[in-house]
């Protein structure tokens, strides 16, 4: 296929953990509203050693928590506390500027801990990228689930295959996790303009091209067979047009993004309660 584009991971630093990021991408940098996706993990956090990202802003997007394996504690501005299980959603909309961490759950510090999971952030539409701050969550058992003959898709976030997620979602995407056992073949639409395929592990083939695990196949037109076995994330949707990231911050006016960083820097930003200092320092560049 030949507008098929596959995205190799790079390997970044996020607080004590190392992540594979897929988006952005010099040559891509969305994929409908998706503009950031880190896969965390596979990763045993070893007993007296724990997840650990401080204090830190974000504005003009929303974040996506989806984890496969493990747990987390996510505090936030908006006076959110709330463990991430697996298999859960964690939404979190900073619009107009939010902050948050993300910690090991107390329980587990005595254990080892295997965690693996995704981090996303969702671009805001226009007109919406100021708006109020808000947190969702929702469990694992209130996704919808669709069987395509063996294979199994679990609908995060978005619309797919006829089901609508609960996940307060601010433009129209699909967030799916396709588990396949070789037998079946789950046909993607082009129901949404623009949809990649995240590899997350096993032989997996978009329009018959295997594709590695952590790499992220784009989709640029029509419909799309997956094939093979193993587990695939579907992401797409509208795209929301041109947007500048730095740092934590996205927004389609760079003035916005510089009185961001004017804000953060001198702590003007709303604080986590009982769970703000020590916090992350603005960066000396993106």
């Amino acid at each position: 296929m030949d507008d098929l584009e596959v995205i190799a991971p790079r390997t970044r630093s996020v607080g004590d953990s190392t992540v594979r990021r897929v988006l952005p991408y010099a040559k891509r940098r969305t994929v409908g509203p998706f503009i950031f996706i880190d896969l965390m993990g596979p990763e045993t956090i070893p007993a007296g050693r724990s997840m650990n990202v401080g204090a830190h802003p974000h504005i003009g997007l929303s974040t996506l928590t989806y984890l496969l394996d493990g747990r987390i504690v996510h505090r936030d501005s908006t006076g959110a506390v709330q463990t991430v299980e697996r298999g859960d959603v964690n939404w979190m909309t900073a619009g107009s500027g939010v902050t948050h961490t993300e910690r090991g759950h107390p329980d587990d510090l005595d254990l080892d801990v295997f965690v693996r999971g995704t981090q996303i952030w969702v671009a805001l539409p226009d007109g919406e990228e100021d708006v109020d701050p808000f947190f969702a969550h929702v469990p694992r058992h209130d996704l919808p689930m669709v069987s395509v003959g063996a294979a199994a898709i679990r609908l995060v976030a978005g619309t797919g295959w006829g089901e609508a997620s609960p996940v307060p979602v601010s433009s129209p995407l699909i967030l799916a996790d396709v588990a396949l056992d070789g037998s079946d073949v789950v046909r993607l639409d082009s129901t949404h303009p623009e949809r990649g395929v995240l590899v997350l592990e096993g032989e997996v083939t978009v329009a018959g091209r295997t594709v590695p695990t952590g790499h992220l196949a784009v989709v640029e037109h029509g419909g799309v067979d997956l094939g093979g076995w193993g587990r695939a994330l579907v992401i797409g949707g509208e795209p929301v047009g041109p947007r500048t990231i730095w740092w934590n911050f996205v927004h389609s006016d760079p003035a916005r993004i510089e009185q961001a960083k004017a804000d953060w820097a001198a702590q003007r930003f709303p604080t986590v309660p009982d769970d703000h200092t020590p916090w992350v320092p603005l960066p000396t560049s993106s």
